[in-house]
């Protein structure tokens, strides 16, 4: 009885065996995320942030989001009832590792600051040129990739009394 058992479950093993190996081909699966080809997606699909603020100078710096594994952002600034008049204003994304040292992300992005204006504006990451290791030039001011926080330093030249905001920032 114990022998029959045993070859019961040998061959039950060895018949789950023959119907698995059609899904993986018989060879492990490839890993492929250090792969220069490769584009990492955060798990969960996308990280939507929507933060409200009230400007009520010339600058102002948003809170840090966690963005982890992101190479886009698609960034909307929402402006309500503005009081007063804003010039020369822009946003600039900026990125860190650690929390306490912060590096440019890209350009400033200039934006209208008006009643009921909306201003959106799209951040890539740009792909390797070539395969193999892409090595970015070390710079203690400009990012050349997001890193783990992001956070937005809002800037203008001339400015009025409150300006507030909706931000929408959708990363992938």
């Amino acid at each position: 009885m114990k022998r029959l058992r045993a070859v019961l479950i040998l061959i039950g093993c060895f018949a789950a065996l023959l119907f698995t190996a059609p899904v993986w081909n018989g060879a492990p699966a490839e890993v492929v995320a250090a792969s220069s080809t490769s584009t990492r997606f955060p798990s969960f699909g996308y990280i939507l942030d929507n933060p409200t603020l009230t400007i009520a100078g010339a600058t102002m710096t948003t809170a840090p989001t966690s963005i982890a594994g992101v190479s886009s952002a698609q960034v909307q600034w929402a402006f309500g009832t503005v009081s007063g008049s804003y010039s020369g204003c822009s946003v600039q994304a900026k990125t860190s590792i650690d929390g306490a040292n912060w590096l440019t992300l890209g350009s400033a992005a200039s934006v209208t600051v008006t009643s009921n204006t909306v201003n959106a504006w799209g951040i890539f990451q740009q792909a390797p040129t070539t395969s193999g290791v892409t090595v970015t030039t070390a710079s203690s001011s400009t990012a050349t990739a997001f890193a783990d926080q992001i956070e937005y330093t809002f800037a203008c030249s001339g400015y009025g009394t409150s300006a507030p905001v909706t931000i929408k920032a959708i990363y992938k």
